[in-house]
């Protein structure tokens, strides 16, 4: 077995790497599954139990108000502690909250569940990517992390996919019970991994850990934002996730609602060419920013902003697409190029972060990107749909990526300074606090 410099560097054999990525992903996948889900059932929702469109919307924001505030201290406990223990203790939350989903009786206690499913996500998801990080330290990292951000695209669509048809034999009920039951399994799974870059978690990382991480997140949040390239990413992956997220959710209500389209008929049309489109979109943009990235440093950002450039005009040509002959070839199109993001964008964040910190800085560029993205723009969309119609609240939605690709190209010309900048603290080891 062939002694990489990945070996060297993380502890562990390529294939088991390969192994860990495989899990985590699934892991991340079912994360954007159980989110949304609930899409998929706003119309059958919204008739059982008497809701309207700005109810739909707070039920998706219910989820990601919650991932978003989490996120923050999901990441300390991430590199407080064991990852391991912090993503399966958030895959057995979510796993019983959307359960529960299932036998709710009304808005109030829906939204609950939503929310609980939402801080488990954000458990599992800023470990899970780091994890992913220091598995692939080298020349591989944007592709790995593509690969686990597919979780994103095809978790997503595969919720709506899967979910419609649930309900469509079975209601939305039984909907929620069967998607919670997967979680488990992949909690018992993901305590047995080894920990590439912390084999043992330290018997002292208790009350005095946290608090001089408490002392350090000052420095964590000078450090963004005296990163320029952070900056960038955070300020245009906000209108990115704004617009995004927002089309995600409100695409099967659309389908259904302005073109007529039933709902096991809509998830089938986003969930199955959604899903081809995401897989090739998502793992094509992480290969082209790697093969660029020999000759263009800023390689991960442009390939990241170039799927935006393509994809989202090509988005607002279809919202105006009645002829379902020609809807389903440019909805692939442009749901392909709008997952080139996924994995290069997530890699410059670990580019440019030192590694001791990047839990927190990841779990605060996720709290942040939602808090100011798509937890805005569910129930903004509903507002606008219930006095505008949904027909053109929904165009907001693909302007909103474009310009949040815009603010992040403009990452492109400090990337390798910030970049070096966070490879040399890690080098020396230079305290955060004063730089």
């Amino acid at each position: 077995m062939a002694y990489t410099e990945e070996t060297r560097a993380t502890g562990v054999t390529r294939p088991y790497a390969y192994y860990a990525l495989a899990l985590l992903s699934i892991i991340n996948l079912v994360n954007y599954l159980e989110r949304n889900a609930v899409f998929a059932l706003f119309e059958p929702v919204r008739r059982d139990l008497g809701l309207t469109d700005i109810h739909l919307g707070w039920l998706g924001s219910a989820y990601v108000l919650v991932f978003s505030l989490a996120s923050v201290p999901a990441g300390i406990a991430g590199d407080l502690g064991s990852r391991r223990v912090v993503i399966a203790t958030g895959v057995v939350i979510w796993s019983i909250a959307t359960c529960l989903s299932g036998l709710v009786e009304g808005f109030g206690t829906l939204l609950i569940a939503r929310a609980f499913v939402g801080f488990g996500g954000a458990l599992a998801a800023t470990a899970s990517a780091s994890l992913v990080a220091d598995y692939f330290p080298g020349p591989r990292r944007s592709l790995a992390m593509s690969i686990f951000m597919a979780g994103l695209a095809i978790g997503g669509v595969c919720g709506i996919l899967l979910t419609g048809q649930l309900e469509h034999l079975y209601g939305w009920r039984v909907a929620f019970l069967v998607l919670g039951l997967p979680g488990f399994l992949l909690a018992a799974l993901v305590l047995r991994i080894k920990d590439p870059t912390r084999p043992h978690v330290p018997s002292r990382e208790g009350a005095d850990a946290l608090l001089a991480t408490v002392r350090e997140l000052e420095g964590v949040a000078r450090r963004i934002l005296r990163t320029p390239t952070l900056v960038t990413v955070f300020l245009g992956g906000a209108l990115i996730s704004f617009g995004m997220n927002g089309l995600i959710g409100w695409a099967p209500t659309f389908l259904q609602r302005e073109r007529g389209l039933s709902t096991a008929q809509a998830s089938i049309l986003l969930g199955s060419w959604g899903l081809i489109a995401g897989i090739a979109g998502t793992v094509i943009g992480g290969v082209i920013a790697d093969l660029l990235r020999s000759r263009f440093p800023a390689a991960r950002i442009l390939t990241s902003c170039m799927g935006f450039f393509i994809g989202a005009p090509l988005a607002i040509w279809l919202l105006w697409i009645r002829d379902m002959n020609w809807f389903v070839p440019i909805f692939f199109a442009a749901f392909f190029f709008l997952t080139w993001y996924n994995g290069p964008l997530t890699a410059v964040i670990f580019d440019v972060t030192p590694s001791r910190i990047a839990t927190t800085v990841a779990g605060a560029f996720m709290m942040f990107i939602h808090l100011a993205g798509d937890a805005i723009a569910f129930p903004l969309v509903g507002v606008l749909s219930d006095n505008f119609g949904l027909q053109k609240a929904i165009f907001l939605l693909p302007w909103a990526s474009l310009i949040g690709a815009l603010i992040v190209l403009l990452g492109a010309r400090t990337l390798t300074k910030d970049t070096i900048r966070a490879q040399r603290t890690d080098t020396h080891q230079i305290p955060l606090r004063g730089i």
